[in-house]
């Protein structure tokens, strides 16, 4: 990456996700609803699909965060148990267990699909989006083991008006924002791809009476009055698994799950407002999949007023910060293990193929669990693989410091795939309050270079600080080194005069293992915001 020709100003509009998030709450403050009570499922073991294995685990983080916030009523149905029955049985349960003031819960993590609609014209691209059940199979009977979105929005008018919190980490269409690379051995994905059923088990068979009561005027779930619509998957990304915190997962639940726990409450009022939700959201899930879904979340009317109380405890186990390692070559693993003895507790070497970074020895590339290549063909020796770690470790680091700081939305520009050698792309990064600034890029073998303020490119001294609501843009052009860089804004209500001397002084050089730990505690004691947009490269043709 080279440094910035120009500095303009824009606006960005956030790629769809394919995580349908949805939130309905009382539309004043939460004390005002009655008592909450849930029902949660996740589905990992498909019997007739492609297992997951991070959907139960996010089913469980949801019902141990809202029985840390007092939610005493909850069902939980995990794999078998979770089927079309049960489901529409418990919900039905809940329903006449609640009072006209309790506030329910609908969670859902498992594979989705999308199947031609059944009533012509009642979606705009012809497709209805379904949640698929662990019996679930293409033939008759199992293809009855699913819950379209009609069923969805019928069991919610079901509910009578009563405020829902409906939350779906599961994927129904899109594409990769960027390839996988066949190196690296994925989690997989929470997308299933559909033929056309020969014989329909849904349609052979009576609707369940609380469905056939509510299907006629079940309509478009955003439509509803109790509903907050908070996220859209239909035309997103591909949902992938990850390791979180040493367990597969889907970075949406893990994300609204640290949120509940406070760190959403981004004016710390003791309450989470939708807002607060939707820009933390955005936030924590676009740069723990290192771009790779990009939530759009929007909200209407009286709906922004509705209020999320917040968990006051850390229920989980967060980032341990440690950085896993693997090599393609048994001989490299000495190396390695010497590596990881510099940094004892902070790096560790795996022989699976999915360590955090994955060194090509013979190609010279380095990967991530992404299965994107992050540096390509300059790692060519131990020292610069070592660069390369020491960026990583400095880079998760940091995340876990923009998660207690106010966020910094990152926008890109072309959003997708890989910017070819010599293109020319944008990066946005927008605060929602003015203040100074430091601007910095980490690139892929690990340099770290100063973008603001440069005396060189700003004489002038323009570039110190940051305006509200309006993005700061840099104009770049891909060049080498290939593969990620991250653009890294640090705000802070003072000028950071002993940051940008440190900053300055680091300027063309590779960050030094001994001396991340002091930077991060600088930008530290300065930041009140921190925002990161990465951005991956490779050669032209």
């Amino acid at each position: 990456m080279n440094v910035p020709f120009g500095l303009a100003s824009g606006r960005y509009f956030w790629a769809r996700m394919c995580g349908l998030f949805l939130i309905a709450v009382s539309f004043g403050s939460t004390a005002e609803a009655g008592q909450w009570r849930a029902l949660v499922v996740g589905v990992d073991a498909y019997q007739h699909v492609s297992p997951l294995k991070g959907a139960v685990n996010d089913a469980r983080d949801i019902a141990e965060t809202l029985t840390a916030a007092g939610v005493t009523d909850l069902t939980t149905l995990y794999d078998a148990d979770a089927s079309r029955q049960a489901i529409l049985s418990s919900w039905q349960d809940l329903i006449s267990r609640a009072d006209a003031d309790d506030v329910l819960v609908l969670s859902y993590a498992g594979h989705g699909a999308q199947e031609p609609e059944w009533v012509k014209g009642s979606e705009e691209d012809g497709m209805d989006e379904v949640f698929l059940l662990a019996g679930f199979d293409i033939a008759a009977p199992g293809n009855g083991e699913r819950l379209r979105d009609d069923d969805i929005a019928a069991m919610l008018q079901a509910a009578g008006g009563r405020s829902v919190l409906v939350l779906a980490d599961s994927c129904h269409s899109g594409t990769m924002t960027r390839s996988v690379d066949p190196r690296i051995t994925r989690l997989g994905t929470r997308l299933v791809g559909l033929p056309p059923f020969e014989n329909d088990a849904l349609r052979s068979q009576p609707l369940p009476p609380m469905l056939a009561g509510n299907a006629q005027q079940s309509g478009d779930v955003q439509d509803l009055p109790n509903v907050i619509y908070v996220g859209a998957t239909v035309d997103g990304q591909v949902i992938p698994e990850l390791l979180i915190a040493g367990e597969p997962r889907g970075a949406l639940s893990w994300a609204f799950a640290r949120g509940v726990e406070g760190r959403a409450d981004l004016d710390r009022d003791g309450g989470i407002s939708m807002e607060e939700l939707s820009l933390f959201l955005k936030e924590t899930v676009r740069v723990a999949t290192e771009g790779r879904q990009s939530p759009s979340l929007s909200m209407s009317g009286d709906s922004r007023a509705a209020v999320l109380p917040r968990v006051n405890e850390q229920i989980f186990a967060h980032e341990n910060g440690v950085l896993t390692l693997s090599a393609s070559t048994n001989a490299a693993t000495p190396v390695l293990q010497q590596l990881a003895g510099k940094q004892e507790g902070r790096l560790k070497v795996v022989e699976d193929g999915t360590a955090d970074l994955f060194w090509d020895v013979e190609e010279g590339d380095v990967l991530t669990k992404f299965g994107d290549v992050v540096l390509r063909g300059k790692a060519t020796n131990i020292d610069r693989f070592s660069d390369v770690v020491t960026k990583w470790g400095f880079l998760t680091d940091l995340y876990a410091l923009s998660r207690e700081r106010q966020p910094i939305e990152g926008t890109l520009q072309p959003s997708v795939g890989h910017i070819p050698e010599g293109d020319a792309f944008k990066v946005g990064l927008k605060s929602d309050q003015a203040g100074n600034m430091a601007v910095f890029a980490l690139e892929a073998d690990g340099t770290l270079r100063l973008l603001a303020p440069n005396k060189k490119a700003d004489p002038l001294g323009k570039d110190t600080t940051v305006q509200a609501a309006k993005p700061y843009v840099l104009n770049l052009r891909a060049a080498l080194p290939f593969g990620a860089d991250h653009i890294v804004m640090v705000r802070a209500a003072k000028p950071m005069p002993q940051l940008v001397g440190v900053l300055a002084a680091l300027d063309g050089k590779p960050l030094s293992a001994e001396l991340t730990p002091k930077l991060l505690e600088l930008i530290g004691q300065y930041a009140d915001a921190v925002g990161i947009a990465g951005v991956y490269t490779e050669p032209a043709g």
